[in-house]
């Protein structure tokens, strides 16, 4: 990460959004991709906040779903 938080305005659905980072920007850009590709995946008729809440549930279950993987692979011992 970088010491000094650095504005970037984000396009997700309908809107544009600035916000503030320090992430690099090869992992912004990463991170933002991830974000852009839940978003697509949801109905664009549907109203910008619930496009949002959905891609939200969608990345939720998409990292449960991994912890859930690695818990089997780990055979359930400690915690993630």
């Amino acid at each position: 990460m970088q010491e000094e938080p650095r504005r970037v305005f984000v396009t997700l659905g309908k809107k544009s959004y600035p916000i503030l980072t320090r992430l690099d920007e090869r992992r912004f850009e990463r991170v933002l991709q991830i974000a852009k590709e839940s978003v697509s995946g949801v109905d664009p008729s549907m109203e910008q906040d619930e496009r949002l809440l959905l891609a939200c549930f969608k990345l939720a279950f998409s990292i449960e779903s991994a912890e859930s993987k690695i818990r089997d692979l780990l055979g359930g011992c400690g915690s993630i």
